[in-house]
């Protein structure tokens, strides 16, 4: 892993997500790339007069962007970790992942939550956008959540993976999934035998990660995932992003605001070759 892409509206939550990005880079050797987004009509009563202070309004908020991230690495134990910092005027999710197309940049962390420039969109919308349009994984760090060296992790899937050579190699580059395990699961609409082929292929795919397999027969697929990672304590939740999949569901239907609200734990997206 070289580059993690942070974008950052100054909210608690986004440097919270800062704050987990620094240590995944830590353990990683990756440099952090924090970003800004300055709406076109920030700074801008509606007055003409007013639009000729744009350029100065943008550079404040590059010098906010360069104060915010040197307070977040305030301290020894972060100090020493690269980051680049880039501040750029425009809309939240065309912006991210323009940058993260641009940079090529390896993994996305953001937060879910959190007032943006307009302080009436949520992170989590923007979160939302960002993994619908880029094909980077895309890591989303809720709130209150804090780093951990090894997770007990839930991987939802459909097993019809096509996932890129970039996303596995984030399964096995992500320093919590290396030293932890994941259940994967597979929602059944109907009783039967798993295919144990279907088995095979992932395993092969995960190769050293640890991990098992497990079925479950429930017509509400989202409300079944959320129970099972309730019953195993799951620290974080995986998803490929493919059209149709259970994913699918849950980020182009009105699931999208539920799964906002609901999880508590990090979620990594990862996506479709095709």
């Amino acid at each position: 892993m070289k580059t993690i892409l942070v974008p950052t509206d100054f909210s608690k939550c986004s440097a919270n997500a800062f704050r987990y990005a620094m240590e995944t880079a830590q353990r990683t050797g990756a440099e952090i790339l924090a970003i800004h987004v300055v709406f076109p009509n920030e700074g801008v009563d509606n007055n003409v007069y007013n639009a000729f202070w744009i350029d100065e309004y943008f550079k404040q908020r590059e010098k906010d962007l360069k104060d915010w991230v040197n307070r977040q690495k305030r301290g020894e134990t972060f100090k020493k970790i690269p980051v680049r910092v880039q501040c750029f005027i425009g809309f939240p999710v065309q912006g991210i992942h323009a940058i993260a197309e641009k940079e090529k940049v390896d993994l996305v962390i953001m937060g879910t939550t959190g007032a943006t420039g307009l302080k009436k969109v949520l992170l989590g919308s923007v979160a939302a956008g960002v993994i619908a349009r880029t094909k980077k994984p895309v890591l989303i760090i809720p709130q209150k959540t804090s780093f951990r060296e090894k997770v007990n992790a839930v991987f939802a899937t459909d097993f019809r993976l096509r996932t890129d050579r970039h996303s596995l190699e984030m399964l096995h580059e992500l320093p919590s999934l290396q030293k932890g395990k994941v259940h994967i699961v597979n929602i059944m609409d109907k009783p039967g035998s798993p295919d144990k082929s279907k088995e095979n292929t992932l395993t092969a795919k995960l190769g050293t990660i640890k991990h098992d397999f497990h079925y479950l027969h429930d017509l509400e697929a989202v409300q079944a995932v959320f129970n099972f990672m309730e019953s195993t304590d799951a620290e974080m939740l995986i998803a490929v992003a493919h059209e149709h999949s259970l994913f699918h569901r849950l980020f182009y239907d009105s699931m999208t605001r539920k799964l906002a609200q609901r999880v508590n734990v990090p979620m990594l997206v990862l996506h479709d070759i095709g």
